[in-house]
């Protein structure tokens, strides 16, 4: 034992002699020799071939002064022959069964005409309520789809629904336990459900037609 503290001892004084031994001009780090040639290994580092100069992962940033193209004849010809097309379905009602996407509560549901939605948590609205459901982010039929950036005008699409129900879900056991340490938790507990019914789903107008003024049906 007395061998490993004088071993120990003599191990702490030639560290404190080393330590003072050592000057200033030995520490080269903070040296402007040793940054210039730290510059000079990054500048050689750069230059290689096939070492990549950003993370792939990482997205560039945006550029927001771009400019948008205008189109060209051949588009603006395929525009107006499509745009006509639709419109003559929706003149003709032969537009079919339509679905929707629409954002209802924080969640995204796709929906058609008789479809029964539930939403999940609280919901003000009450039973016998008729809502209309003004955030649609996709229409579609067998034909065409129209896709909002990122909603369609609500002037566009009318989605009607009916509030038939509100009740609770199926009673969740949520458990807890810590081993060792006699710690047992038990609670149960329902989610609220609102019920709607999908009454209609109703293309209004045509799909290029642009309204001098917007939003009158909104004026109370």
């Amino acid at each position: 034992m007395a061998s490993l503290v004088n071993f120990s001892r003599l191990l702490r004084i030639g560290a404190r002699s080393c330590t003072k031994s050592v000057t200033s001009e030995c520490l080269t780090k903070h040296s402007p020799i040793v940054k210039n040639l730290w510059d000079s290994q990054i500048r050689t580092y750069r230059k290689l071939k096939g070492v990549p100069r950003f993370v792939p992962w990482l997205k560039p940033d945006p550029d927001y002064q771009t400019e948008v193209n205008d189109p060209t004849e051949e588009e603006e010809k395929l525009i107006t022959e499509v745009s006509s097309e639709i419109n003559q379905q929706i003149a003709e009602d032969k537009t079919g069964r339509l679905f929707a996407v629409v954002h209802l509560a924080g969640k995204q549901y796709k929906i058609t005409e008789s479809d029964i939605v539930i939403v999940r948590g609280y919901w003000p609205p009450d039973v016998g309520d008729q809502i209309k459901l003004e955030k649609v982010l996709l229409l579609g039929s067998k034909d065409f789809t129209l896709v909002g950036r990122p909603l369609i005008n609500r002037e566009l699409v009318t989605i009607n629904a009916t509030v038939i129900d509100k009740t609770f879900s199926n009673t969740i056991t949520h458990f807890r336990f810590r081993k060792r340490k006699q710690y047992r938790r038990i609670h149960f507990f329902r989610i609220q459900h609102t019920m709607i019914r999908i009454n209609s789903i109703l293309l209004n107008g045509k799909v290029d037609q642009k309204l001098e003024v917007e939003g009158l049906d909104r004026v109370y």
